[in-house]
């Protein structure tokens, strides 16, 4: 099991906030964790920075209780269909 290697889904743009909004999937010991995070950027920004700032803003945001979280049991990340 590949542990913290994140997957993104479901990026889009809110530009009434103008920033990157996303679901970051991560695998831990514990099973799936799904945290929602947003990075602020214009939305001229390169997809892999956008990325970088999701799964850095989704990290900071794993032990705040008032984030949207979803833990789910799973041996493995389920692939994309």
């Amino acid at each position: 099991m590949s542990t913290w290697t994140p997957r993104i889904d479901q990026v889009r743009y809110n530009a009434a906030e103008q920033c990157f909004e996303a679901l970051v999937t991560v695998v831990t010991p514990q099973g799936l964790l799904r945290v929602a995070s947003q990075y602020a950027a214009p939305v001229t920004t390169d997809f892999e920075e956008a990325a970088r700032g999701l799964w850095m803003r989704a990290r900071l945001s794993l032990g705040t209780p008032e984030r949207l979280q979803l833990r789910l049991p799973a041996v493995e990340m389920p692939t994309a269909a």
